[in-house]
């Protein structure tokens, strides 16, 4: 099976973009530039966002989207995961990374990534899932910390970032092989060895998808859907991204009545149980004749 073109070049966006964060993005930035900063890098350098920029503070460890009214700036103290996708005609490239100016939780960043490089190094000679959880919790376990149990890597296809395959941060046996010409995203949260281990809903919902393309009758919500699918397909969108046009408010009533009819998913933004912080590294990868190719 010939892997898209548009996979690599997603990757490369997404990789070129990593050492840009570095340089450009820390102490003192507002979440909601980060976000903008990112997603503009994204188009100029010739793709798409894949989905919402993730920003997750400390305990926030995935799925918050800061949006217009966001006021939050990155402090010194902060543990800042940037999680961020490129997509080139809905291939995607889905990678993160975490920043710290706090020198007392740099030990836990170096360990996320060592546990990436752990699951990355069975992946290229052991294709069974399991092995990979389990490369990764030995690794976390080695070093003090702790995997977040109830969050997984997971396959990537056409406008769909979390496709059929999840790939668990702790070994979980009798899950399926990964096969050539699978694309795929590994990625690691490591928290503190005293946490609880795994995440829980909040209460703010700021990243949706369509679900279905399905006329409702009401030419408000129809319009909407019309307007996100052109746009995005099934990708995940921002609120921000379409609030022109929209009294304050209004756009999430319709978001939500969207949800309510099935037609829209949201994504709650996702808190680890005990508070503690988190961080993260994740790369897209897929397999070639050659063997694993990591294409962020």
């Amino acid at each position: 099976m010939q892997i898209p073109e548009q996979y690599f070049k997603a990757g490369k966006v997404a990789r070129e973009l990593r050492g840009w964060i570095r340089q450009n993005l820390g102490v003192g930035t507002g979440l909601l530039e980060v976000a903008e900063k990112v997603e503009a890098e994204i188009v100029r350098r010739g793709g798409q966002p894949a989905f919402p920029t993730g920003i997750g503070v400390n305990d926030v460890t995935a799925h918050y989207a800061p949006q217009k009214d966001d006021g939050v700036k990155i402090r010194e103290s902060d543990v800042v995961k940037i999680d961020y996708g490129v997509h080139v005609d809905g291939y995607v490239a889905d990678t993160s990374l975490t920043i710290t100016s706090n020198p007392s939780y740099q030990p836990l960043l170096e360990a996320t990534e060592r546990a990436l490089q752990a699951a990355i190094g069975v992946a290229k000679r052991d294709r069974r899932i399991g092995e990979i959880g389990r490369a990764i919790q030995a690794s976390a376990k080695a070093d003090g910390f702790k995997p977040i149990s109830n969050l997984s890597g997971h396959t990537v296809e056409q406008y769909v970032v979390h496709a059929g395959k999840s790939i668990p941060n702790l070994y979980s046996p009798g899950l399926p092989m990964l096969n050539k010409g699978d694309v795929f995203a590994i990625e690691p949260f490591l928290t503190l060895g005293d946490a609880a281990g795994y995440v829980v809903e909040s209460e703010q919902e700021n990243i949706f998808s369509v679900v279905v393309r399905k006329r409702t009758g009401n030419k408000e919500l129809d319009d909407l859907v019309d307007r996100v699918w052109t746009a995005r397909k099934t990708l995940p969108f921002s609120p921000r991204w379409f609030a022109q046009g929209y009294k304050e408010g209004r756009l999430m009533a319709l978001l939500k009545e969207l949800e309510k009819r099935r037609l829209v998913h949201s994504y709650p933004a996702l808190v680890e149980a005990s508070g503690k912080p988190v961080a993260q590294f994740e790369h897209t990868m897929t397999i070639e004749d050659g063997g694993l190719v990591v294409l962020t």
